[in-house]
C-alpha cells in the first residue's frame, strides 16, 4: 500500500509538472500571437482617436503607444507598469524620454507639458508623480503673488537614480546620478549625485559611497 501510495504520488507530481510546463509554453505562444496583434490594433485606434491620457495595458503595448505619439523609448529592458497618467500628452508624447532598463512601477503621473529625461537605469517607484509645471489657474491673486514660482521647467532623472513610492518632483528639478529619493518625499530641489534624500520637503539624509 505505501508503495503503491508512492507511486501514485510521484505521477501525479510528474503529471503536475508537465501540466505546468505546458501552461508556461502555451503563455509563450499566446504572447508571440498576442502582444504584436495588440501592439497594431491598439495604436491604429488610437491614431485615429487620439493618443490615451492613460496607459493601461502591458508593458510591451504601453512602450509601443508611446513610440508611435513621439516618446523617446528605448526598446533595450524598458517595463512601464500600468496605469501611467500623462498629463499634457493631448498632442503626443514628444516631450518624454525613456532611456535603457527602465522601470516604471505604475501608477506615476507624468506631466508632459515640459520635457522628463530619465536616463539609463532610472526606476520609478509605484504612485510617482512628476511635475513639469506649475499654476494656479483661476486663482488670480495667487498668480500674482507667486508668479516666480510659475512656469514650465523640465525634469532631469540621471542615470541610475531611484525613485521610491509616492515621491513628487517639482517642475525643474534635476535628480542626480545613482541617487535614491525616499518614499512619500516631495522634491523641489536638486539633488547631488550619489545621495539618498528623503522627507518633505526632501533633505539630504546621507552620502552614498
Amino acid at each position: 500500500m505505501k508503495f503503491g501510495k508512492r507511486t501514485r504520488v510521484q505521477r501525479n507530481n510528474r503529471l503536475s509538472q508537465a501540466a505546468g510546463k505546458g501552461i508556461i509554453t502555451l503563455r509563450k505562444y499566446i504572447n508571440k500571437l498576442f502582444v504584436p496583434l495588440a501592439k497594431i490594433l491598439l495604436v491604429s485606434l488610437f491614431k485615429i482617436i487620439g493618443p490615451p491620457r492613460i496607459l493601461q495595458f502591458g508593458w510591451p503595448v504601453n512602450a509601443a503607444i508611446l513610440r508611435a505619439f513621439g516618446a523617446k523609448v528605448s526598446k533595450n529592458r524598458v517595463y512601464i507598469h500600468s496605469p501611467v497618467v500623462l498629463h499634457g500628452g493631448r498632442q503626443g508624447y514628444a516631450n518624454l524620454t525613456i532611456s535603457d532598463g527602465c522601470l516604471l512601477n505604475g501608477n506615476n503621473f507624468l506631466d508632459l507639458t515640459g520635457n522628463i529625461i530619465l536616463e539609463r537605469g532610472v526606476s520609478l517607484g509605484p504612485g510617482v508623480t512628476i511635475m513639469t509645471h506649475n499654476r494656479y489657474n483661476l486663482n488670480a491673486f495667487l498668480e500674482e503673488r507667486l508668479a516666480h514660482t510659475c512656469g514650465i521647467k523640465d525634469v532631469l532623472i540621471k542615470e541610475g537614480a531611484g525613485i521610491k513610492a509616492h515621491a513628487l518632483i517639482v517642475h525643474g528639478i534635476t535628480i542626480g546620478k545613482n541617487a535614491v529619493v525616499g518614499g512619500g518625499s516631495v522634491v523641489n530641489r536638486d539633488v547631488p549625485d550619489n545621495c539618498f534624500v528623503a522627507g518633505v520637503p526632501a533633505r539630504l539624509v546621507k552620502e552614498i559611497k
